[in-house]
């Protein structure tokens, strides 16, 4: 049955991604009246399943249950029969170093030794940058910055190694088939959603909220905001009265940058790969960055590569060619020129210049890495946050994000004096 659009709702909720998804369910299965709101064209929001660029199916953003194992996203796709790998990949991921393929066990134990060690430097107490933990002089450093870039969306030295320790590793980690993004779209149908209404400002008056957008202003008894964090941390959504501790937070734990680069071919072209995962790095090149692709994911006939931090959000400005000729390049290298002529398709993501998300996700600074429990406040005890930085254990995640949103309804289901079904949620201490 469709929900109606309340023309006065009692929650208006901003952003239509994985949070602003989860706190709608919340709010309809409790019978609230509320409207979801979506400054861009689709919903979903850095969860997008694209299906038309390269004739393949491929997600622009988040791809992979993480903590599948206490991840509510895999138990929701379970039941409405959406596919993902159900068993992690075993094996050595194959690296092109110094000319040639290698299974180098020494070079991914380091690398994810490396990961290990930042976490558990947090774990420990300490709140110090990542990179003080690396060793610059050895010959696998690139490799291992590039990977806490991709980890983390920054630098290592901007990664708060407390941040990174608060988050909760299963170390379960399994793709999603049939598109995270389709994930996140399904499980909004039926929700009351309108697309291509941008909030400007949001204020609370007495016990109403005033949402000011490009077509109007919204009143309506709570909202939630489940934009990506740098729309207010730029003041692109303003909210009256924000506290200076969340201020403060937006600024100790902003977001970073990450794209992809995809390529189709013309068929299968990439043979012998148990694993189909590889990192290609010459480490005598000083002028090549390391990169990771995923090779024939689920068997399709495309390769995409991911990049993140400041070399992300630099090769994005750069343009959308270069970034194709720096993939296809290292592709080159690692399988041989006839390649090229294989290529039907390429195309690249742009999160870094889309004006509605700006970045990838948060990271908190060093010294900082308790700033995001900030979030979990109540603005004028009506106006409530969700996203993924709202998270202080599942940060940086989708299903992170999602359970924000839950959260965030059940605030404003008892701040607006109902009585609520099951027992409150809280976020983790």
């Amino acid at each position: 049955m469709m929900i109606q659009y309340p023309l006065n709702p009692d929650v208006v909720i901003i952003g239509a991604g994985a949070a602003g998804i989860g706190a709608g369910r919340a709010l309809a299965k409790a019978k609230i009246p509320f409207i979801i709101i979506e400054a861009k064209d689709r919903i979903g929001g850095r969860a997008f399943t694209d299906t038309t660029s390269l004739g393949h199916l491929w997600d622009h953003g988040c791809h992979w249950f993480h903590s599948a194992d206490k991840n509510v996203l895999r138990n929701l796709a379970e039941e409405v029969g959406h596919k993902y790998r159900s068993e992690p990949r075993t094996g050595v991921m194959r690296a092109f170093m110094d000319g040639q393929w290698k299974n180098d066990r020494l070079r991914e134990d380091f690398v994810w030794g490396v990961l290990g060690d930042v976490a558990e430097a947090g774990r420990d107490g300490r709140d110090i940058p990542a990179a003080a933990l690396l060793d610059q002089n050895h010959p696998w450093y690139p490799m291992a910055k590039h990977w806490l870039a991709l980890m983390y969306s920054v630098e290592p030295e901007e990664i708060s190694t407390r941040d990174a320790g608060n988050y909760d590793d299963t170390g379960l980690n399994l793709p999603v088939e049939d598109g995270y993004g389709a994930l996140i779209a399904r499980l909004a149908a039926g929700l009351p959603i309108r697309t291509s209404i941008a909030a400007t400002r949001i204020s609370a008056r007495g016990k109403e909220v005033l949402v000011e957008t490009n077509h109007g202003t919204i009143t309506a008894k709570a909202a939630i905001v489940a934009t990506p964090a740098r729309m207010l941390e730029t003041g692109r959504l303003g909210i009256d009265g924000l506290p200076s501790e969340i201020a403060q937070a937006f600024a100790d734990a902003p977001m970073g940058y990450y794209e992809k680069i995809a390529v189709a071919f013309d068929g299968k072209v990439f043979d012998g790969f148990d694993v189909p995962y590889a990192d290609i790095f010459d480490p005598v090149a000083a002028t090549t960055h390391p990169l990771n692709f995923e090779l024939h994911p689920f068997g399709r006939p495309i390769a995409v590569t991911h990049i993140a931090g400041n070399f992300a959000r630099d090769m994005e400005r750069e343009g959308e060619a270069g970034m194709i000729d720096f993939a296809v390049s290292a592709l080159v290298r690692a399988f041989g020129s006839d390649l090229r002529k294989r290529i039907k398709k390429a195309t690249t993501t742009h999160w870094s210049s889309d004006i509605f998300i700006n970045g990838a996700y948060s990271c908190a600074r060093p010294g900082k890495g308790a700033a995001r429990k900030a979030f979990a406040a109540p603005i004028q005890e009506r106006i409530f946050l969700a996203g993924e930085h709202v998270h202080p254990t599942f940060q940086a995640t989708a299903h992170g994000a999602f359970e924000t949103g839950l959260f965030a309804a059940e605030k404003a289901i008892m701040a607006l004096g109902h009585m609520t079904t099951g027992a409150k949620r809280t976020l983790p201490a």
